[in-house]
């Protein structure tokens, strides 16, 4: 146990840390990295929980997926069921100007685009450290 919640601790500090990134983007305009940031927090976040339950949770980066299985150790997480797909979307979207046809993601995704995507991962990131709390000793 010892290892996975050490692990989890490293994961729970990153996403902890993208979710700042996130914020200080959306607060700038600059909203496309601010959904790329948000959709990588709530992801970070969601691993460090499947960490700690022992879970090796390295081989997915969808948030969709990563919820899935945090549903099943967490009842609380179903909350963010329909959260992931869209988090998701902003993982090439929000980054490649080929995945959006006609345009680029620092003119097409909005401030509401960024406002929405920084609330659910820090909703998500919140429920992550409230249940690793819970569950591990404070040493960790």
């Amino acid at each position: 146990m010892e290892l996975s919640a050490k692990e989890s601790g490293r994961w729970l500090r990153q996403a902890e840390y993208d979710l700042k990134t996130a914020e200080w983007n959306q607060q700038g305009g600059f909203f496309a990295p601010a959904c790329f940031w948000a959709q990588q927090a709530a992801a970070k976040a969601l691993r460090a929980f499947l960490f700690m339950r022992g879970e090796d949770a390295h081989e997915t980066r969808s948030v969709a997926d990563l919820l899935d299985r945090a549903i099943t150790y967490e009842e609380a997480f179903r909350e963010f069921a329909g959260t992931g797909t869209s988090l998701d979307i902003y993982y090439k979207t929000a980054r490649f100007p080929d995945a959006l046809p006609g345009g680029i993601p620092a003119e097409v995704i909005t401030s509401k685009d960024s406002r929405d995507a920084v609330k659910q991962a820090s909703d998500i990131v919140a429920l992550a450290e409230k249940k690793r709390k819970v569950y591990l000793p404070e040493n960790f």
